[in-house]
């Protein structure tokens, strides 16, 4: 027989309060702040603080390509509709081979630039701002993959998403917003996909297609999505098969939209040129050497994932060797991802919504598009390609801790006091925060980025070259002490030397040397340097034109009027190749030629004053000529 239990009255303060006008009143409770928003404020602040120090860092890299340098962001708002239909850095001059179409961060830019004119200091708020919205998209998508059963998993993810020192080149610099906005877009319409999926309402559905096409204007990096969400949704978000199967065909009308407007602005055949320098796989011929040595890159990666020191900002050619498949490196990095992939596959279909299949299988596919296997993308390694892996990275890391250190599901803020939680994870926490804020105050300029990272990698020709040429162009002009232009010119030609020594066909770095020699006046080691150019380019016309001006102080003029003109050959419309053939030719006392030669200076700018003096002495010094040849007769 059970026992009866008496009901215990009511008597609870917060629901019922006497009053001395009313009995029994009921109040509401006002709705507090939820454990979700708590969770993203902290992940907020994080990340904020964490990088508030690139706040004092200026451009550095490739900002000069999409803000100081980039012509038609320089218009500001004006320049919108431009950016709109033309290829990514149409605006840089020194670009003359395109193959990308990314509007949407350079819109940014130019509305900063309208906005505040040149001031690093709004591009690093900017990319602050945008990391902390993929922080917290990364964190809601995990939370609604799982229908906020893994709410701990999911904030422990994010926030070793947030500290991970990898992301700093892209949160450090400026013009790796494209990979912040492309990520935030993606994990946007994730969660709007997943919402969809749920409550089936036509308007998330079309705002989830609009975010994933501005994604893909701001890089073409979440084509990878087309695997990613059929993944999401047809294996864990799939109550209502129909609409998954309509997120997906809605992803790929997407794509396709992407992929016709890119090519009506690139058109069918635009340049996709990948340089030796950036990606030496490039001049491989034995495919088994390429694979085996781009499988070795992916070990490289997994090991900057686990302990990311050193970072550095290039991996040009000679950072990593080539290997074959009897490289140990190699083999247990061909093992370690065959054994991640059967996992990952194994328990998608054997465990019903694993989450550990999904962190391994996002890890893997977003890596695949960079990984140099199935093609070769425009650069060997680079960190700023395990942006969007990492996700997938930190996932798996979570769940391991999850599993083998708190042994137990931690569910919202409770992990923060929870002391086996705190001992394990504090301490990484410090280790990556410290790592990261570190390596902030190396992108501080291009000195400082290039001088710390040449010391981490020593082998690598383009961080020699641009440490050079950042002396010689940057620090050099605003030097006023002669000795000291001097001793920077000496030691720009050093850190060339040092280039080319790795590399001797190295273009760039002869171009510069011959370049500073000339400005020491050393014109015979600067003939040098743009003779050995002229061997790996002979159409090179910045190497012409160099020999041309140093046979000319050498006053060997037969040389100098040669190149000169083989200059102009390739391309006509120079006014100093022009105005030095004449001034060459006017010293070899050819003055018909010489005037020739003005003539077209003129052409090209009419009120060129060293063009008008040297014509009216050409013309002068013909008359006096035709005149004695008259008196000789």
């Amino acid at each position: 027989m059970t026992k009866r239990v008496k009901p215990k009255p009511i008597n609870d303060k917060s629901v019922f309060t006497n009053n001395k006008n009313t009995e029994n009143k009921v109040t509401v409770a006002r709705p507090g702040i939820s454990t979700k928003m708590k969770l993203c404020i902290i992940l907020g602040i994080l990340s904020f603080l964490i990088y508030a120090n690139t706040l004092q860092n200026g451009y550095v890299l490739d900002d000069v390509s999409v803000v100081t340098e980039n012509t038609i962001v320089q218009k500001g708002f004006s320049g919108i509709p431009e950016l709109l239909v033309t290829p990514r850095l149409k605006g840089y001059e020194r670009v003359t081979d395109e193959e990308s179409y990314r509007p949407v961060p350079l819109i940014t830019h130019a509305i900063e630039h309208e906005l505040f004119g040149f001031n690093p200091v709004e591009g690093h708020l900017s990319n602050i701002i945008i990391f902390i919205g993929c922080v917290i998209a990364l964190f809601l998508f995990l939370n609604n993959l799982f229908n906020s059963a893994k709410t701990g998993i999911a904030f422990i993810a994010s926030l070793l998403f947030a500290l991970h020192p990898i992301h700093t080149e892209v949160v450090a610099n400026i013009k790796s917003r494209d990979e912040l906005l492309c990520f935030l877009f993606a994990f946007l319409s994730l969660n709007l996909f997943v919402n969809y999926a749920r409550d089936g309402r036509l308007k998330q559905l079309l705002t989830a297609m609009g975010m994933l096409f501005l994604s893909f204007l701001s890089k073409e990096t979440v084509i990878t999505f087309l695997f990613i969400i059929p993944l999401v949704f047809f294996f864990y978000v799939n109550e209502n098969r129909k609409r998954s199967l309509i997120i997906s065909v809605a992803a790929l009308l997407v794509t396709m939209a992407f992929l016709t407007a890119r090519v009506a602005v690139l058109g069918m055949h635009h340049s996709n040129t990948i340089y030796f320098l950036s990606n030496p796989l490039v001049s491989v011929h034995d495919p088994f050497v390429r694979i085996a040595t781009a499988i070795m890159v992916l070990d490289k990666y997994l090991k900057l994932l686990f302990i990311p020191y050193p970072l550095i900002c290039d991996y040009c050619y000679n950072s990593i060797p080539l290997v074959g498949f009897g490289n140990v490196f190699a083999l247990l990095s061909l093992t370690v991802y065959l054994l991640l992939a059967t996992i990952g596959i194994y328990r998608l279909i054997k465990i019903r919504r694993d989450p550990w299949a999904f962190g391994i299988l996002f890890f893997l596919g977003t890596l695949t598009l960079f990984s140099n296997i199935p093609f070769l993308v425009y650069s060997e390694m680079a960190e700023r390609f395990l942006f969007f892996p990492s996700a997938g990275f930190c996932l798996s890391v979570a769940l391991v801790y999850d599993r083998w250190v708190s042994k137990s599901e931690i569910s919202g803020l409770s992990m923060l006091k929870n002391k086996r939680a705190l001992i394990t994870i504090i301490p990484v926490c410090l280790i990556f925060s410290a790592l990261t804020v570190t390596r902030n105050v190396e992108w501080k300029d291009n000195y400082s980025l290039f001088s710390a990272d040449l010391k981490k990698s020593d082998r690598n020709c383009q961080l020699y070259y641009c440490l050079a040429t950042e002396i010689s162009h940057n620090l050099y002009p605003n030097e006023p002490n002669p000795a000291s232009r001097l001793q920077l010119d000496q030691e720009s030609i050093n850190y060339l030397n040092h280039a080319v020594a790795i590399y001797p066909d190295f273009e760039g770095a002869h171009l510069e040397s011959g370049r500073i020699y000339e400005q020491l006046q050393m014109s015979d080691s600067a003939i040098v340097h743009d003779l050995r150019v002229l061997r790996i380019n002979p159409k090179s016309i910045v190497a012409n034109y160099n020999l041309g001006r140093a046979y000319y102080f050498l006053k060997k003029y037969p040389e100098s009027i040669g190149f000169f003109k083989t200059t102009l050959a390739l391309q006509p419309d120079i006014l100093f190749a022009n105005l030095n053939l004449a001034c060459c030719y006017s010293d070899f006392k050819q003055y018909d030629s010489a005037i020739v030669y003005f003539n077209k200076t003129l052409a090209l700018d009419p009120k060129q004053p060293q063009a008008r003096q040297g014509l009216a002495f050409a013309y002068a010094m013909k008359y006096k000529q035709d005149s004695t040849s008259k008196n000789k007769k």
